[in-house]
């Protein structure tokens, strides 16, 4: 066997960008302890999120996205509707915040990945800006989407023809120019023997199959293979189409490590016949057209004499987090299997296994001292019983000194208050159990094993112990009602200071499921599309219970009842909760859950309590935009749950036939309505004016501050008193949303360019007249006109 053979593991784009995926480590580690000693591993999920997160291709976004979108999508047509609402607000977007974002995009980083981490106010903002630099590489690939955690394009991945499509498709493909420039040079020059993709998520499809069509015409003779959990539902689909036979020369049925070994050693030796290998589907070439093959399936690995996952070679400096957190798989399969909405012991195979916990302790001693990191995710589908108890045990008796989190089962048995005391003092700072429903009938249906009281009484026993607690919840599983939705709410409300997140997500038929082999059972009738030969997701309709738009509102009504009771999703904080181990690095550090709640509330407390000074001032660094349209009425149209199902976002997971022609039927249009769209290049926040709105803020930055516009009322004329009192509020309020901030220092004030003359008394009663029709609702407020002519002025935010 050729042990020199150049192989190269890619973990291709998108995943998460705050710690390294589990899957590459864990091949890379099996390879090189069976001999292979040139075995490269590349996180291009992280490399492209990092080359698109800098100044120089931002910039480039920013003039692609001007020269691409108009501001104006309909062509000065009367009104805006669902098709050019997206167009519209990525446009939008784009112009009023680009300079800042790329200005700022470096600063950003650092904070990410640097001590800024540690303070709320740094690291929001400069997390808002990583969103907004995404959002700005989106607009230059429009339709694409890409965000911290989803990409998607106009092609659907469900269809074999559109993904194809989608893979030589310049203008909504950033992956094309990032390979050809950045990627493919050094694979060229590396002449690997095997490309090895993984395949997890999704949204990794499109991006993956270019990368290795790339491939495949610069080096012909390179074998590409690919695995990972997504190709285990879809793999046999995607290995029928032309697509596959286009891109790949094998793919592997789930676990990995086996097969792998074997082809590599296969190929090494020169064979071209592979059909001993297990698990394997091949495209068999010899002799005339490819034919594809499907192998016997392979044993499954001894994990507990599996070697730790090696992540040597990993940049671990451009990971979007201050400190390195390290997955690690304590077990695979799921011991419990019965959850008929879970499709995971179905395609994770083959079979459960764990490794001892003595075994997990020695290899994250072995980890920690290696890669110099304390911090580690426990990958599991759900911790069993016995490994609860034993667990704490071998990390205590190693003195492992390290921190960690995973998800869980409610085992009360287990979970009791010495047991999670136990936990604790050996690390667990945050598990993540599966709730789904405050129903018992629904529990029962879900086949879940568990009631509501040991799901009370578990998490306390955790949240006692400072463990934090996550729940996952769903809502619209089949025959659900609104009601029934409406009490899980009130029952994680009634948790509140208990549970700390709620991971909430609308019930999806996946194809390996029971819902989806027996429906009957569970009132539904499944929608297939003969289109979508590569679908994962189903759509249906509900006989009973709530409908999948009824489901889609629910959603929105419980995540504006858990951003009022847990303060993580309170405001902006809710960032820590979308970034993957951002709140576990706080926990790990020392923070207990209450300390960070309360710090959460204090960020929301002293947004709340901005109020008038007279030194208020236009933020400086405030840009500016004119529109046709109105940017918060569009964003509450794409926010809809009809909208929402055109796009699927990572939150939701809803997948509906036609989604995007309904709702291009049932959406009503917006008419055109001139608005200013504002953008505060310190906070990374967007603000919507009224046009009127602009030359307020003019006014303000020609007198210099709220204490010299207010000097312009004339105090002699009648009701200036009442009039000054509301003008207050009402830049109170601009202070809130960070229109107006207090000026730092003492400024002479610019001198008019003309004579000053205070308010004249009519300007007064139409100054009077708008402040009367302030209000504030939701992130809305009211403006204020300038002192010039303020008759019949627009004054909304």
């Amino acid at each position: 066997m050729n042990t020199l053979l150049p192989i190269t593991l890619v973990f291709p784009p998108q995943g998460h960008f705050t710690q390294p995926h589990l899957a590459i480590p864990c091949l890379v580690a099996y390879l090189r302890e069976r001999g292979f000693s040139d075995v490269e591993q590349r996180d291009l999920s992280l490399e492209a999120y990092d080359h698109f997160l800098s100044r120089k291709y931002l910039a480039r976004c920013a003039e692609r996205a001007h020269a691409r979108l108009p501001l104006d999508p309909t062509g000065a047509a009367d009104c805006l509707g669902f098709e050019d609402a997206r167009a519209f607000r990525c446009a939008a977007e784009a112009r009023v915040s680009a300079d800042a974002v790329i200005e700022g995009i470096e600063a950003a980083k650092r904070v990410v990945r640097g001590e800024g981490f540690w303070d709320t106010d740094a690291y929001v903002p400069a997390t808002r800006a990583l969103y907004h630099g995404l959002r700005l590489v989106s607009a230059a690939h429009y339709p694409s989407e890409l965000t911290p955690h989803n990409f998607t394009m106009a092609y659907s991945n469900d269809r074999s023809a559109e993904v194809r499509a989608a893979l030589t498709d310049e203008e909504q493909n950033p992956f094309i120019e990032f390979y050809r420039t950045e990627i493919l040079p050094g694979l060229v020059a590396r002449r690997p023997g095997v490309l090895g993709l993984s395949i997890v998520y999704g949204s990794q499809l499109i991006p993956a199959l270019t990368l290795a069509r790339m491939v495949r015409q610069a080096l012909p003779e390179c074998h590409i293979t690919a695995g990972g959990g997504f190709l285990a539902y879809i793999a046999r689909k995607l290995m029928a189409t032309p697509l596959a036979e286009e891109c790949l020369d094998s793919l592997i049925l789930h676990e990995g490590e086996g097969p792998l070994a074997a082809l590599c050693e296969h190929l090494s030796e020169g064979k071209s016949d592979l059909s001993s290998i297990g698990s394997l589907l091949w495209f068999d070439r010899r002799g005339g057209p490819a034919r594809l093959v499907e192998n016997a399936p392979a044993h499954p690995i001894e994990l507990d004499k599996a070697p730790a996952p090696d992540f040597d070679g990993l940049p671990f400096d451009k990971y979007f987090s201050p400190e390195l957190v390290l997955p690690f798989d304590i077990n695979r399969g799921c011991y419990y299997g019965e959850c008929t909405f879970c499709t995971l012991p179905t395609v994770i195979g083959p079979g459960y296994r764990t490794r001892r916990a003595e075994t997990i302790a020695e290899q994250v001693v072995g980890l920690k001292e290696r890669y110099g990191t304390t911090h580690f995710n426990f990958v599991t589908d759900c911790m069993p019983p016995g490994m609860i108890r034993d667990l704490p045990d071998a990390l205590l008796a190693r003195d492992a000194g390290v921190t960690w989190w995973s998800d869980a089962r409610v085992e009360p048995r287990a979970y009791t208050v010495e047991g999670a005391r136990r936990l604790y003092a050996a690390g667990c700072r945050k598990l993540l159990f599966g709730f789904e429903t405050a129903t018992p009938r629904l529990l029962k249906a879900m086949k879940k094993g568990q009631s509501l009281k040991a799901i009370s009484e578990v998490s306390r026993n955790c949240a006692a112990a400072g463990i934090s607690v996550t729940w996952y919840a769903m809502v619209g599983f089949p025959s659900e009602t609104l009601e029934e939705a409406r009490a899980s709410t009130a029952f994680i409300s009634d948790h509140e200071g208990i549970v700390r997140e709620v991971s909430l997500q609308t019930f999806h038929i996946d194809e390996e499921s029971q819902v989806y082999r027996d429906p009957a059972a569970f009132n539904l009738e499944i929608i297939e599309d003969d289109q979508a030969d590569l679908a994962l997701y189903h759509d249906y309709r509900a006989e009973v219970g709530m409908t999948q738009e009824e489901a889609a509102q629910a959603f929105d009504e419980m995540m504006g009842a858990l951003r009022e009771h847990l303060p993580i999703f309170a405001g902006d904080t809710i960032l820590y909760f979308m970034q993957k181990s951002h709140y576990f690095l706080h926990l790990a550090r020392g923070t207990t859950p209450d300390a960070f709640a309360g710090e959460c509330r204090r960020r929301a407390a002293l947004r709340r309590a901005r109020g008038p000074r007279g030194d208020l001032a236009v933020r400086p660094n405030l840009r500016t935009l004119e529109l046709p349209f109105s940017y918060t009425a569009a964003v509450k149209l794409l926010g809809s749950p009809l909208a929402r199902a055109a796009r699927p976002d990572f939150l939701t997971g809803r997948y509906v036939a036609d989604a995007e022609a309904q709702a291009q039927a049932r959406l009503t249009p917006l008419p055109r309505s001139p608005r200013v769209l504002a953008y505060d290049a310190e906070n990374h926040d967007f603000v919507e004016l009224a046009p009127d709105g602009l030359r307020v803020l003019e006014a303000l930055r020609e007198a210099g501050d709220l204490d010299a516009l207010l000097e312009r009322i004339d105090a002699a004329l009648p009701g200036a008193q009442r009039r000054r009192e509301r003008l207050s509020r009402f830049a109170a309020e601009l202070h809130r949303v960070g229109v107006l901030t207090p000026r730092k220092k003492p400024q002479p004030r610019q001198t008019p360019p003309h004579p000053h003359h205070p308010m004249q008394h009519g300007d007064e009663k139409n100054l009077d007249q708008a402040l009367s029709e302030n209000q504030e609702a939701g992130e809305l407020v009211e403006e204020v006109g300038e002192e010039l002519d303020i008759d019949n002025l627009d004054l909304t935010v």
